[in-house]
């Protein structure tokens, strides 16, 4: 899945984020909940507007009473890498005289 730190209702991968954000909450991928809402919709289509407007309103409603508060409390924390220390390099006027063997 992308990224779960983004509010599903505004990514631009999901009509509403509806499927996703119950998939998220109850932790199952979303498609188990997408193709139960997308076929009814060839028969009823009205009924299927409503249960999928019913799930947001569940979903928005469940979002503002009871807020994550792991996300709430989470402060971003930004890691820079220290420089690698740099090894010596040797040039020919340092290097020891080799020995030749005989």
């Amino acid at each position: 899945m992308t990224a779960k730190t983004t509010n599903p209702f505004m990514r631009d991968d999901t009509i509403f984020g509806v499927c996703q954000a119950i998939g998220d909450d109850f932790g199952f991928n979303p498609m188990w909940l997408r193709i139960p809402l997308a076929v009814p919709v060839v028969f009823a289509p009205w009924y299927s507007l409503i249960a999928y407007a019913a799930l947001g309103v569940a979903v928005l409603a469940s979002r503002v009473l009871f807020p994550d508060r792991k996300r709430a409390s989470a402060k971003v924390v930004t890691l820079t890498a220290a420089p690698a220390p740099q090894a010596p390099v040797a040039t020919v006027d340092q290097r020891e005289p080799e020995l030749l063997a005989a």
